[in-house]
């Protein structure tokens, strides 16, 4: 595969990265990379003159987007993972609380 192709299947891998993330496929994120890391090196082992760059530039365009999506992921999980300590704390005051749910009420 000469660098042109090679560049081409990369930018093809990261639209397929982009579309995994909108699916929430992130196991196969990392296999996809496998596979593009050593195309983009290939891509890029020419000299400047030889690279095209209006796909160069188009390809480090989708790579943003892939990191502002998985950076966007990586902010909900860590809400979602401070709302849970919340509710596991409020769940635990709860439970040991004279008016847990296993204690009777004197009326």
């Amino acid at each position: 595969m000469n660098d042109k192709a090679a560049l081409a299947e990369a930018i093809s891998l990261t639209d397929e990265i982009l579309e995994v993330l909108d699916q929430g496929e992130f196991e196969r994120v990392n296999e996809l990379e496998c596979k593009r890391k050593p195309l983009i090196e290939q891509a890029f082992m020419s000299s400047i003159e030889e690279i095209d760059l209006i796909k160069a530039h188009h390809l480090k365009n989708l790579n943003q987007q892939v990191v502002d999506k998985l950076n966007l992921f990586k902010q909900s999980i860590i809400l979602q993972q401070t709302r849970l300590r919340g509710a596991s704390k409020a769940s635990r005051a709860y439970l040991s609380n004279d008016s847990g749910p296993n204690k009777s009420i004197a009326v």
